[in-house]
């Protein structure tokens, strides 16, 4: 497939992933977040590191307890009143709307979900990008409100991201475990990429 065919197979799939209205879709400043979208996407390689994010955002949200719903394909996101009003999701687990803790543990497991993605992405494929900006933000959120009405250290908070992200890296050491996730990764990936025929995650 040529480069100009591919970007425009892609920006399509963003289009209709996106629903937005015409009006919405052409705003410069959704247009300027379409194309960086675009642009990433292009990178060699980049949505086999995204599928490899979400398969094991899946694996460890499983454990925790968390129902997966699916994945979402990248788009364009609106957030009517917002400051800013575009942005660009590049691929997402979802998640159901009810969680289980089960067991003791449950919060550090679910810590290990919210890191799992930027430490398997990391440490599977050739590149240092995570992609995890979001999910630490998230984490915080998530961690601060399971505390709602109680003073909150940020040390506690980085400290169990940090725990999570150094378990996950040493369940990584178990070469079954990584085959796993770049298995469960090749079978995402039509569910996420839908303009790429052939996975090309190595076993």
């Amino acid at each position: 497939m040529n480069s100009q065919r591919h970007e425009y197979i892609i920006r399509r799939s963003i289009q209709g992933a996106s629903q937005l209205s015409t009006d919405l879709w052409n705003e410069p400043d959704c247009q300027f977040e379409v194309n960086e979208l675009v642009k990433l996407l292009l990178i060699p390689g980049l949505p086999e590191l995204l599928a490899i994010h979400e398969a094991a955002h899946e694996i460890y949200y499983l454990r925790a307890g968390c129902t997966v719903l699916g994945f979402e394909s990248p788009r364009i996101i609106y957030k009517k009143g917002a400051k800013k009003l575009f942005s660009g999701q590049r691929a997402r687990t979802l998640l159901g709307s009810q969680f289980s803790p089960q067991g003791d543990n449950w919060l550090p497991k679910l810590a290990r979900a919210y890191a799992a993605g930027g430490t398997c992405s990391r440490r599977l494929t050739i590149t240092d990008y995570g992609g995890d900006k979001h999910d630490r933000d998230n984490f915080e959120e998530m961690y601060v409100d399971c505390y709602r009405g109680f003073a909150v250290d940020k040390k506690d908070i980085d400290k169990m991201w940090l725990d999570a992200q150094a378990d996950v890296d040493r369940d990584l050491n178990n070469e079954s475990f990584r085959a796993q996730i770049k298995a469960r990764a090749k079978e995402i990936m039509p569910q996420l990429f839908s303009w790429l025929d052939t996975p090309h995650i190595h076993p």
